[in-house]
């Protein structure tokens, strides 16, 4: 762990996560006895069949210097970039949060499920606005994203001028707020830009994003031609996207329900943002649906990523108990198949499908539009600010090379671009930017919403059960006799089917038996070197292990009473 900079009027720049990987944002800049964090995200987890809930970078770094810790600062308010903050103020962090003013509601909704961060400083940023700090100013600005009130950040610190970008694109038709504003980017690259940090996830894309404008014309399409209900299922913190659906409702005289507990809650917090004015009016629920005309109605639901016993997994297999699918009914999924999604997502689809709906999504249609900048905007940015150095962030590792390939073509040095990934310690100067350390650990895995680790031991062993399966073994004795009363039972799980297991546990139960006479033979001669419980265990995975091929976790319990 490193103590202090090489140089000390070094910056320290250190990626806790989403350099490498999409997910799991959090940036720490730091100098001398202060620390700024920029964003604090979760990453999903696809273990979750092992119960890792999602990922969260590990901390320990900042707990270490948490007297350093001055604030959390958030870009916006997607998971990936907010919510592993309630974790870091759990871990001793103690410092005010700053955040855009939907952002802070989304914040405070999530830290009621915490009671005792409940009272957590949140302070709440205009567009424009500049927060001082000893040696950091960072100014907010706005840019238009996936999610309303998103924000870049221009920082002053004492070796330069540092752009992070947040999430972002260059919207020129933005359904809420305006379009990102150049002149901004343009005037810090004339001050001189000493680092520009920049959001890569659709670098690998070569023409200019989708307008927010072109899901308006498609939706008020659809909306129009329906001839059975119209389900809408998208990301519950795209307000955006909501504002353009409340929007048509009320112009084509339909109705909405809202389906999933996270819709309920941001469509009530767009209301209480100001967002989503006279939505009340139009909101029925789902009880309500059979009230009206199919056609007069509209779904919005969450489950766009096939989530597990989510309200969309539910509608597409039949098991929602208000919203059921059938002919004439359309299904638009109107968000990003988010990498690693695609398998549950596309049998999601294929039951949708088995609904009798039709089923419209990205692929095959125009009905949704990336929040991130795309390859013209991202050169766009970089001619803008013309920085002397460059970092590529939140992308996976192929995102950042690309990325870092594109400033090159700009002109910014070779030299100049440092292509890190997460736990990288980065030293900035005047006139260098270099990977110095690394970090070993970088993330934490979470089960379930308490935050409870699961360790790497803990991990290992239910992939183990899961995949190999479990024998427990039981047998209770005469402690002086050492006779056996019961047993042995033998119970195996995940190792065989019905037939072949039956014939297994019968001579399991044969060799415990067998490994007990040996037992009592040694005790009667009066040497006894084996431990018994051990020696079953041993050898019935041994057994196992010769029968299916499988090394299972076995489990003896000999009881001597």
């Amino acid at each position: 762990m490193i103590e202090q900079t090489t140089f000390p009027e070094a910056l320290k720049i250190l990626p806790l996560g989403g350099l490498g990987e999409i997910g799991m944002n959090c940036m720490i800049l730091e100098y001398q006895d202060e620390i700024l964090v920029v964003d604090c995200g979760l990453l999903f987890s696809d273990l979750e069949h092992f119960g890792v809930e999602f990922v969260i970078p590990d901390f320990t770094y900042l707990i270490e210097r948490k007297d350093k810790v001055k604030a959390i600062i958030a870009t916006h308010g997607h998971e990936d970039h907010i919510g592993a903050i309630s974790f870091l103020l759990k871990a001793g962090i103690n410092c005010p949060v700053y955040a855009s003013s939907f952002t802070t509601l989304l914040l405070k909704e999530k830290l009621k499920e915490h009671v005792h961060l409940s009272a957590t400083d949140i302070r709440t940023f205009k567009m424009g606005e500049t927060i001082p700090f000893t040696h950091f100013k960072v100014t907010t600005v706005s840019v238009n994203h996936s999610i309303v009130d998103s924000a870049a950040l221009i920082i002053d610190t004492p070796v330069g001028k540092v752009i992070h970008t947040g999430d972002f694109k260059i919207d020129p038709t933005p359904f809420y707020g305006q379009t990102l504003d150049k002149s901004v980017f343009a005037k810090a690259g004339q001050e001189g830009v000493l680092l520009l940090m920049s959001d890569s996830t659709n670098v690998e894309r070569c023409e200019h994003s989708m307008s927010e404008s072109i899901i308006y014309q498609k939706f008020e399409q659809l909306f129009a031609a329906a001839q059975g209900l119209t389900l809408v299922s998208m990301f519950a913190s795209n307000v955006g996207r909501m504002g353009q659906v409340f929007s048509l409702a009320k112009k084509l005289n339909k109705k909405i329900a809202l389906s999933g507990r996270t819709m309920e809650q941001n469509v009530r917090l767009g209301m209480e943002a100001g967002y989503l004015k006279g939505a009340q009016s139009q909101v029925i629920s789902l009880d309500e649906i059979r009230d009206y005309p199919r056609n007069e109605v509209i779904v919005l639901s969450t489950g766009s990523q096939g989530e597990y016993r989510s309200a969309l997994v539910r509608v597409a297999c039949g098991e929602h108990r208000q919203v059921k699918l059938q002919a004439g009914d359309t299904v638009l999924m109107s968000s990003k198949f988010i990498p690693g999604n695609e398998r549950a997502i596309g049998q999601m689809i294929n039951n949708l499908f088995k609904q009798g709906a039709e089923v419209l999504y990205e692929s095959i249609h125009d009905i949704h539009v990336s929040g991130h900048a795309t390859r013209p905007e991202l050169k766009q940015m970089l001619e803008l600010c013309k920085p002397k150095f460059f970092i590529p962030i939140h992308g996976e590792y192929r995102h950042l090379v690309h990325h870092s390939k594109l400033a090159a073509e700009v002109g910014i040095p070779v030299e100049n671009i440092v292509l890190a990934t997460s736990g990288d310690v980065i030293e900035l100067t005047e006139n260098s930017c270099k990977i110095v350390d690394r970090l070993e650990e970088g993330r934490v895995l979470v089960e379930g919403r308490d935050g409870k680790d699961i360790s790497k031991v803990i991990l290992k062993e239910r992939r183990q059960l899961g995949e190999k399966g479990v024998v427990f073994s039981l047998m209770v004795r005469n402690a002086e006799t050492r006779k056996i009363i019961a047993g042995p039972e033998i119970i195996t799980r995940g190792l065989a089917d019905q037939a072949t297991e039956n014939e297994l546990v019968y001579h399991a139960k044969r060799l415990v038996k067998k490994v007990s006479d040996e037992y009592d033979s040694q005790v009667e001669q009066g040497a006894v070197d084996m431990d018994l419980q051990e020696t079953i265990r041993v050898e019935l995975r041994r057994y196992f292990n010769a029968q299916t091929g499988k090394k299972p976790t076995v489990l003896p319990i000999v009881l001597d009473l």
